[in-house]
């Protein structure tokens, strides 16, 4: 369950943080933006790089308590074969996803029990801010986003946009690159994907 657990948080890891390091064995910094809060709100997106699961779901969930500190909780899902639906569960406090910011980190396998860790990327430089570069809109399942672009060390960009639930990501460039397929409030995010995703 280790060796899995570790190539499953390093999958994850492409995903959501940056391949910028601080010294040492700090881990990848996250992106570090607003949070939009939306009940029942799910992202689909699409990865664009050639590693890792071609789809991934990112979506709300609700209040979370760890040692005393509250949160909400964030799941991300991705489709592994020969194994079914994977997922991390998030509990962050405040309203931004960030290194600090992640309580918890509880991944699901099914037919295994949850699995939790705490503070998993809370170490001294995990931290990066976002440098903002541009506002514009893009088109996004047939609707207009306004967005802000951000970006980081590395030569990675984000662009992030309020009316996306969840993280508000749209678009990601840089080593591991995703853009978003489908975003909404309630139903089943899945459906719809295509059947590579699935």
């Amino acid at each position: 369950m280790g060796r899995l657990l570790t190539l499953l948080a390093l999958l994850f890891v492409g995903f959501t943080a940056l391949p910028a390091r601080a010294q040492g064995d700090a881990p990848d910094a996250l992106f570090g933006l607003p949070l939009v809060v939306r009940e029942g709100g799910w992202a689909r997106y699409l990865n664009t790089s050639p590693d890792g699961p071609p789809q991934f779901v990112i979506k709300m969930g609700g209040p979370g308590r760890h040692e005393g500190k509250r949160g909400r909780w964030l799941l991300l899902e991705f489709d592994v074969p020969a194994t079914g639906r994977v997922g991390f569960d998030f509990l962050v406090e405040g309203e931004r996803f960030s290194a600090k910011s992640v309580l918890l980190m509880r991944l699901r396998v099914p037919g295994r029990p949850p699995s939790d860790t705490p503070a998993p990327f809370n170490q001294p430089g995990a931290d990066r801010q976002p440098h903002p570069l541009r506002q514009g809109t893009e088109t996004i399942a047939g609707r207009k986003l306004a967005v802000t672009e951000y970006s980081y060390a590395g030569g990675i960009t984000a662009q992030w946009s309020p009316a996306v639930p969840v993280l508000g990501l749209v678009r990601v460039s840089g080593t591991q690159s995703f853009q978003l397929e489908a975003f909404g409030v309630g139903g089943d995010p899945w459906k719809g994907a295509t059947a590579a995703g699935r």
